[in-house]
């Protein structure tokens, strides 16, 4: 999976996905590595989602994993906490902010 097609896939998910349920506004910074590396922001403000392919440097959460953890997990070979809690996704910022997003998911 390159970059590109991570980003396609979260662009794809972003756009579907209903975060009203989050009673609180968010920026995340997804920052994916390996040979084909990228950034990916995301914001949910006053109801408006945004995903760029661009780094910011104001984010509430900051996420980095390798492409290849990213993409275990969107293949459900690897379910995502234990990635966090085995060292293979970095968290830093408002932690359980990024759990009620990711349960927002399910």
């Amino acid at each position: 999976m390159k970059f590109g097609d991570c980003y396609k896939y979260m662009e794809k998910l972003i756009s579907s996905q209903d975060f009203s349920d989050i009673d609180k506004d968010f920026t995340a910074m997804l920052y994916l590595t390996g040979e084909d590396k990228g950034y990916i922001y995301m914001s949910y403000i006053n109801g408006v989602k945004t995903i760029e392919p661009i780094r910011h440097n104001s984010a509430n959460i900051y996420l980095t994993m390798t492409i290849n953890t990213f993409e275990k997990i969107i293949n459900g070979q690897m379910d995502i906490l234990r990635a966090f809690t085995t060292g293979q996704i970095q968290a830093k910022g408002n932690v359980v902010l990024a759990l009620a997003i990711y349960n927002s998911f399910k």
